[in-house]
């Protein structure tokens, strides 16, 4: 009988974690009949960014995993974006699509929906050309620090975004509280939080390791923003799910916020 494979965590991402995988995974299409989650989010991003109104000197994602593709729609608001992850495969896939090293992983799909979106799509390798020199640095983060950037010290930023990184990054509720307490330290009074949260997820699958989440509700991440010095704004809802042990979970939310305190 087959055995359910050990949950990994923590020092798991630094070891075992392959970042390319996941990618190839999870990110190898976007439009799936009956699935709305990777569209939802696109498309949410694609509004709050098209705007103009969210933007300035940085934009700092955290627990960017091997991606790039959330801060795309933001190259053209912020003089620079900063890409972060506890995973050492995880930075090494973002510095590939950087370099054009040809063990990237292959964005082109994202850059023609975003474009798309813009209503020009045949002028999609201009979104490209337009992010790549806006990621100047790929740093090692770890949510669980009061600095996460720690030992590099930045100065507080305009805009952090960060997707289904806390909920994966944590063991439970507690701690999932604490790491968003210091997430929020690094952005500046007045400055945005974007987080995309994934609901109801205890695991997700990357080749043959499965690693844990912290199942959170809908209300779980709303109340963890507001107690964390963040005003809501705005809050996006999806009501996606999916079965699969590569990502089991049900509904995500976006949520963008304001910070309001020191």
């Amino acid at each position: 009988m087959a055995t359910t494979p050990q949950l990994r965590a923590g020092e798991d991402y630094k070891k075992i974690f392959d970042g390319k995988v996941y990618a190839d995974t999870l990110f190898n299409q976007i439009e799936v009949e009956g699935f709305t989650f990777t569209e939802f989010r696109l498309k949410t991003l694609h509004n709050i960014f098209s705007k103009g109104t969210i933007k300035g000197k940085f934009l700092l994602e955290i627990g960017s995993g091997p991606c790039i593709h959330t801060v795309i729609p933001a190259a053209k608001w912020f003089d620079e974006i900063i890409m972060t992850d506890y995973s050492p495969s995880n930075r090494d896939m973002q510095e590939k699509w950087l370099k054009k090293d040809a063990g990237a992983h292959n964005w082109d799909m994202y850059f023609k929906y975003y474009s798309k979106l813009d209503g020009n799509e045949d002028n999609w390798q201009q979104l490209e050309a337009a992010l790549r020199p806006k990621i100047k640095r790929v740093l090692s983060c770890d949510v669980h620090l009061p600095n996460p950037l720690d030992p590099i010290k930045l100065e507080q930023v305009d805009v952090i975004c960060t997707s289904a990184c806390l909920e994966s990054a944590c063991p439970d509720k507690d701690s999932y509280h604490i790491a968003m307490k210091n997430v929020v330290s690094l952005l500046k009074p007045g400055g945005k939080l974007i987080l995309i949260g994934i609901l109801n997820c205890t695991h997700y699958t990357v080749g043959s390791e499965r690693f844990q989440c912290v199942s959170l509700t809908r209300d779980d991440v709303i109340s963890t923003v507001k107690m964390n010095d963040l005003k809501i704004i705005e809050i996006f809802d999806d009501d996606s799910s999916l079965d699969m042990d590569a990502a089991p979970f049900n509904g995500s939310v976006i949520i963008l916020a304001e910070k309001t305190s020191t």
